[in-house]
């Protein structure tokens, strides 16, 4: 395995064109230019910036071209590739202390799932590998529930729902609590207000024609029951909606379901603008994960010969940061790639 610190786009491709491919090198630079203007190359990150990013925000990436072929995701190599990411996040080479370092035996943990708009995202076999790894760090079977929007989306999805006090309980959200995220009032399912502990966050990775991209941030839209009413202004108030103390103070992992990644046309399938970006992120910040994730989907873009930034305009990952929710700076962001 090659093991590399912001080494490149090895899964973008080039379209049909003569064009040649663009280096990502071009697009890294602050979050606002990178993702909602045109960005100028003299703020393209040096090896020296980079060098000195802090760990505090950590993206990990890992890819493995054998974990899909003919649009069948492997088991074994998907949880390989989960277990590897915490590992390489955590610092830990036994996958046991690296999941005991991220939660305890004692707490109740919900994985919010994204189902929507299959079959980018939606792969079962991540989660899957999660409970292990949280099985392995002694959390008992009964203390996990898997979530999402819809009951018939997870099913479609292949998960088994379970509502019962026996087992991985999976269920779509039901009742929730009121509260004001920015100027918008949402309904935030009782799983993260009351049911649970700790947040894993397993997201996917695509375009968006609203709010731009769709990473860990927007994928909290199903965590609520009034959606729609966070899609006004580019989606700007999600990020607010992460800013929530049940979100933010529970929030203990982000695992990017980027296996199959989409680029443009999104979030519904196009079976045109999708790619086999083959590959996983890793983090703890909500917002260093989606600026490397939206840099990962420009990168690719402009490999396609989509020049200049997402549209429409990325506004909520920018907000995020300036709220403080996390890094929004990839020059502060530490990137770490492991390639299979």
């Amino acid at each position: 395995m090659e093991k590399t610190r912001d080494s490149g786009d090895s899964g973008a491709r080039r379209s049909d064109t003569d064009k040649p491919a663009i280096s990502r090198r071009a697009f890294l630079g602050n979050v606002a230019l990178g993702l909602g203007g045109f960005l100028c190359p003299s703020l393209a990150s040096s090896e020296a910036e980079r060098s000195q990013a802090s760990d505090a925000a950590r993206v990990v990436i890992v890819r493995n071209p054998a974990v899909i072929a003919e649009g069948k995701v492997n088991p074994e190599i998907a949880e390989e590739m989960v277990h590897r990411a915490v590992c390489l996040l955590t610092g830990k080479t036994d996958r046991t202390l690296a999941w005991r370092s991220l939660f305890s035996p004692k707490e109740r943990v919900a994985i919010k799932v994204n189902t929507r708009h299959p079959p980018v995202a939606g792969n079962r076999e991540i989660p899957d590998a999660i409970v292990n790894g949280l099985k392995s760090a002694g959390v008992d079977e009964n203390r996990i529930i898997i979530f999402d929007f819809l009951d018939h989306e997870l099913a479609r999805c292949g998960y088994d729902l379970n509502d019962s006090s026996k087992g991985v309980r999976c269920h779509a959200i039901r009742e929730c609590t009121e509260m004001m995220a920015g100027p918008v009032r949402v309904s935030l399912s009782k799983i993260i207000t009351e049911q649970a502990d700790a947040i894993i966050n397993v997201p996917a990775l695509r375009h968006h024609n609203v709010a731009g991209v769709t990473v860990s941030m927007k994928n909290h839209l199903g965590s609520i029951q009034n959606p729609r009413d966070l899609h006004t202004d580019n989606c700007l108030y999600v990020a607010d909606l992460n800013a929530l103390d049940p979100i933010r103070k529970k929030s203990r992992l982000i695992l990017v379901d980027g296996i199959l990644a989409q680029y443009d046309g999104g979030p519904s399938y196009r079976r045109q603008f999708a790619w086999e970006y083959a590959g996983l992120m890793a983090a703890t910040d909500t917002v260093a994960v989606d600026t490397v994730a939206a840099n990962e989907i420009i990168a690719h873009r402009h490999n396609n010969g989509i020049e200049g930034p997402i549209r429409p305009a990325v506004k909520h990952i920018a907000r995020a940061a300036e709220i403080g929710l996390g890094v929004g700076d990839f020059n502060k962001i530490s990137v770490l790639r492991q390639e299979a």
